[in-house]
């Protein structure tokens, strides 16, 4: 829970960070040059293999790729809509993982999960459906694609990572996704540094935020599983509403409440469904 509520002041962090003038690329780029940094050196100073296997080197990279599409993906989206509403989709990739892994057959869908797939996205829907202009569709297809590689990205991770170290796992795909999003800046030359001190103090929040929380979410894994870390991190999408509220003033509408309130019902209920079947 604690790494879900840090996780969500690192999104409320980076309406700072844009609003001091920087833009998504370079708050990402921020981002994975500080996790790979703290990473490679709690790896040296624990004494743990640096080396990854061979045969894991193709999935890393494409983890590698799919954590750029997630940084950018979910910190990018602040940059065009609200904190809640790019928190509230890009929170939909637990019930994308359930419909992924039902799709391709690694795991039986039972009737109520069906319907828990249905109420996730009949919420969005609603958030999306005849939804104010301020409603930047970049911001909407930003988080989207967040949610979908983090979605794909836990299926591999799973399937793939299991047996290694899970800081090792997310140093290389962190070194990859930094690899990704310089090469992105350098060709297109976005990259937007911020112009005040608040905007400065904005990315680095999110750098050292995330920094600290991802780590967390990863021991809390290691020590209670997937199942209960992944209910307890349902607290992040509404620490991150609450917050943009006191400090922004955000507000979503009524029918944007109703479709985010789906949205928590669907990814709360689904872990439970879990810890009651065992």
């Amino acid at each position: 829970m604690l790494a879900g509520i840090v996780l969500g002041a690192a999104a409320v962090s980076s309406r700072y960070a844009f609003d001091g003038g920087a833009n998504g690329l370079m708050v990402s780029l921020l981002r994975s040059v500080v996790m790979v940094v703290v990473l490679f050196i709690g790896l040296k100073l624990t004494k743990i293999e640096l080396m990854l296997p061979k045969a894991l080197w193709k999935f890393g990279i494409m983890n590698g790729i799919l954590m750029a599409a997630m940084t950018y993906g979910n910190i990018g989206a602040i940059e065009f809509i609200s904190i809640g509403m790019a928190q509230l989709i890009f929170f939909t990739f637990p019930v994308l993982i359930a419909l992924i892994v039902s799709a391709l057959g690694l795991e039986s869908v039972t009737k109520i999960k069906l319907i828990i797939v249905f109420t996730a996205f009949l919420g969005l829907m609603l958030m999306l459906i005849n939804a104010p202009e301020t409603l930047d569709w970049r911001g909407v297809a930003f988080a989207l694609t967040a949610s979908v590689s983090t979605a794909v990205n836990a299926i591999l991770v799973a399937k793939y990572f299991r047996q290694i170290n899970p800081f090792l796992s997310a140093f290389y795909f962190s070194l990859v996704a930094l690899f990704v999003l310089a090469s992105i800046g350098i060709l297109t030359k976005a990259v937007v540094l911020p112009t005040s001190v608040l905007g400065w103090g904005g990315a680095i929040g999110v750098a050292v935020l995330q920094t600290i929380g991802t780590p967390m979410y990863l021991y809390a894994i290691a020590q209670i599983g997937a199942l209960k870390t992944g209910l307890g991190a349902n607290i992040q999408p509404v620490f991150a509403i609450l917050m943009a509220w006191i400090l922004f003033g955000e507000v979503l509408s009524l029918q944007q409440s109703i479709g985010g309130l789906l949205v928590i019902l669907a990814i709360t209920s689904l872990p439970y469904l879990d810890l009651i079947k065992k």
